[in-house]
């Protein structure tokens, strides 16, 4: 069993036991099911389901086995989940609420003040409704009930709101995560020209068919990256990443 695997069972052992019989589900998204996990790059990234909204007490025990048991299995980018109502995904609203969430983002902030965080964290996120659709095409159920039992369809255009959220700043953020901002990128233009639901790799890789020769390099190199079990070693030029930004920008808007 390698740490993955291994990850992953007692990921859903740990549930199993803290939510007992208000757990509907636990599915899988991300990178893990698009055929494009690194290790070395990815977070795992999971939707938990269940029935009735938590307590803080149980919120704190899902963080306790989270940093104390799951974390150091993780992969470099951590874990990423969202818990979400069983009755909230009977008919699609944007946008998605949630009833707890946590990523490698809010790993400092729940480190500085536990209480604090489990309390305030409930609430809606665009990127929910991106989840949500890969879900949909692309999730793995871990434990629970099938997944066109459980999730309603996302409407297209929702879809593409929530991904072009992700790139809104993308002028700005390309200098700071060129890898991820690149891809993020062609992963909109991918749908925006051909309706195709892609993770960041495989928006790369239609992007080295579909857009201007003169940035195929740069892509390239995004994709390099992003496969890399170094990542960061690319150095890309200044310019290069603003001019591709602009570009995007100017087709996705088209």
């Amino acid at each position: 069993m390698d740490k993955t695997d291994k990850l992953l069972s007692l990921l859903k052992s740990k549930y199993e036991k803290i939510l007992a019989d208000n757990l509907v589900g636990i599915y899988l998204h991300g990178s893990y099911v698009m055929n494009c996990y690194n290790p070395a790059i990815s977070d795992l990234d999971f939707i938990v389901v269940i029935k009735n909204p938590l307590n803080n007490q149980t919120k704190e025990k899902i963080m306790s086995i989270i940093i104390k048991d799951l974390w150091p299995l993780a992969p470099a980018k951590g874990l990423e989940f969202h818990v979400l109502l069983k009755s909230d995904l009977i008919t699609f609203v944007e946008p998605v609420p949630f009833d707890f969430h946590f990523s490698k983002m809010h790993y400092q902030a729940y480190l500085a003040d536990s209480q604090s965080y489990i309390k305030r964290m409930k609430g809606t996120d665009p990127d929910l409704t991106a989840h949500l659709m890969i879900v949909r095409k692309y999730g793995q159920v871990l434990i629970g009930r099938p997944i066109n039992e459980i999730f309603c369809a996302v409407p297209k255009q929702a879809y593409f709101r929530s991904i072009l959220f992700d790139v809104a700043d993308a002028e700005k953020e390309i200098m700071h995560k060129p890898m991820y901002i690149i891809l993020n990128l062609c992963r909109v233009l991918a749908f925006k020209k051909d309706s195709l639901v892609t993770s960041k790799l495989s928006g790369g890789q239609w992007a080295l068919q579909n857009v201007a020769e003169k940035y195929q390099q740069l892509i390239k190199s995004a994709i390099f990256d992003y496969q890399s079990v170094s990542y960061g070693q690319i150095q890309y030029q200044v310019t290069g990443l603003r001019d591709f930004a602009e570009y995007m920008l100017r087709e996705i808007a088209k």
